[in-house]
């Protein structure tokens, strides 16, 4: 059998992405953008009439946009009818870059629509992991990504990849999934019971603190 090759079924890679402007890149502080959820693709044309690669959240919000290359990498696989979606990883601000103030990365996954069934379940799990700040690799050598398209869990995160250093005044705004955000998670999916239960917990643990701090006179 001959063995296949990692760029005919799979491509994976971070991206560093920019948002329009501060108003809109302020959603990324919001509950609509946490860390490990997956969005997708949307093409735009930017002011020179190319094809530009837009980020769009599980809720239909685009949240910035990809530089020229990686647009340009992308626009390839779409028209090879790859399945194209992308991982939050962290977000973050740097007041130096203006208008672009708001920025962050992504996880880019790409897969032949061959494999589907087996890259969707190996998203699924490299989700998981990035939801925790773990920032595994999602570039594949030939042999794991053969290994993932015969048997997705035979997929085992690896090391995790550094943060790029960046200027001083940025501050990273978010780089894993907080217990807020896996709180509206469960509201989100309809459960309802574990919903209030979590909300009651952080609830009583803030009154549990105002509790301390007046035994103690600070309040």
């Amino acid at each position: 059998m001959t063995p296949l090759n990692a760029s005919d079924i799979y491509f994976g890679m971070y991206a560093t992405f920019q948002t329009a402007d501060k108003r809109s890149g302020a959603a990324l502080a919001g509950p609509d953008n946490a860390v490990g959820d997956r969005g997708t693709i949307e093409w735009r044309l930017d002011e020179r009439k190319h094809r530009q690669a837009w980020l769009v959240n599980p809720y239909g919000q685009a949240i910035g946009f990809l530089d020229q290359d990686v647009s340009h990498a992308l626009a390839v696989l779409q028209a090879k009818d790859w399945e194209i979606s992308y991982i939050l990883s962290f977000t973050a601000y740097s007041e130096g870059l203006g208008e672009n103030a708001y920025w962050g990365q992504v996880a880019i996954i790409a897969y032949s629509p061959k494999y589907a069934e087996s890259f969707r379940s190996f998203v699924t799990s490299f989700a998981r992991e990035a939801a925790q700040g773990l920032r595994p690799d999602p570039s594949l050598s030939a042999r794991l990504a053969e290994e993932i398209a015969k048997d997705p869990s035979s997929w085992k995160p690896s090391s995790k990849v550094r943060i790029p250093d960046s200027e001083a005044s940025s501050v990273i705004l978010k780089d894993h999934r907080s217990m807020h955000d896996k709180v509206l998670d469960l509201g989100r999916s309809k459960n309802v019971g574990c919903y209030i239960v979590s909300w009651a917990f952080i609830l009583g643990l803030v009154a549990c603190a105002i509790w301390l701090l007046h035994r103690i006179g600070v309040l």
